[in-house]
């Protein structure tokens, strides 16, 4: 092709060069899954999570937290099932030491589901907590242990009604049986409900569900063939 250029002609030659728009990839971004970030720190076979993350949605504290109940599907995407306001530690996340306030951050089992009633409202294992059971905080064999202490009467208050135990520093369920905790970790970490009219304060370490009916939904929810995990602070 010849062309005039402000005086003499010049030529331009196009040898075998092409413009083409090469066609987009088959799999639009919209249709891209994108996992959370957190899905990476949960096993495979996990499809149950149960999410509680620091947020200012309801309140500015540093104990103020949403927990999130996903799922996964069938083609392997995460679904926010539902969100419920909640609380943590009176001084956040970063549990160190018995009695320091804090919650812990992590992935975490679920050690067992409880209710005060007489039959479990799910299908996880379950244990009812009665008047007279703690989860002792005394240095000693019995350190982080489910017990059943004579003369405790507090074992079944409002907050403590239905909830379940966090498998943190090694819990145990029967005095001697399981890996040792260790001493001075950090005993007793729950996820549980609220009393009356303290639905939103803050905990000395557990994670609290303060609506006591969206705890009855999470422990219906929950199933043991989803090998549900807790991620905290992720």
């Amino acid at each position: 092709m010849l062309t005039r250029l402000g005086g003499p002609l010049v030529a331009l030659l196009l040898v075998g060069t092409t413009c083409a728009l090469v066609p987009a990839p088959a799999t639009a971004a919209s249709d891209r899954r994108l996992d959370p970030a957190w899905a990476a720190v949960v096993p495979a076979g996990t499809t149950q999570v149960v999410r509680t993350v620091s947020s200012r949605k309801y309140c500015r504290k540093v104990w103020c937290t949403v927990t999130q109940a996903w799922e996964r599907g069938a083609d392997g995407g995460w679904t926010n099932r539902r969100e419920f306001r909640s609380s943590i530690g009176v001084h956040g996340w970063g549990k160190r030491r018995e009695g320091d306030g804090r919650s812990p951050g992590g992935t975490f089992r679920i050690k067992v589901t409880f209710t005060t009633g007489t039959a479990n409202p799910g299908a996880m294992p379950w244990r009812q907590r009665r008047a007279t059971s703690v989860v002792s905080s005394r240095a000693g064999a019995t350190y982080n242990t489910w017990l059943e202490v004579p003369g405790v009467r507090s074992g079944n208050r409002p907050s403590m009604r239905s909830g379940w135990v966090l498998d943190f520093n090694n819990v145990r369920l029967r005095p001697g049986h399981g890996p040792r905790p260790v001493p001075g970790a950090g005993s007793g970490i729950f996820f549980h409900t609220s009393k009356p009219d303290h639905r939103w304060a803050p905990t000395a370490g557990c994670t609290q569900v303060g609506n006591p009916a969206q705890m009855r939904w999470l422990l219906t929810w929950l199933r043991p063939e989803a090998q549900p995990r807790v991620v905290q602070d992720r």
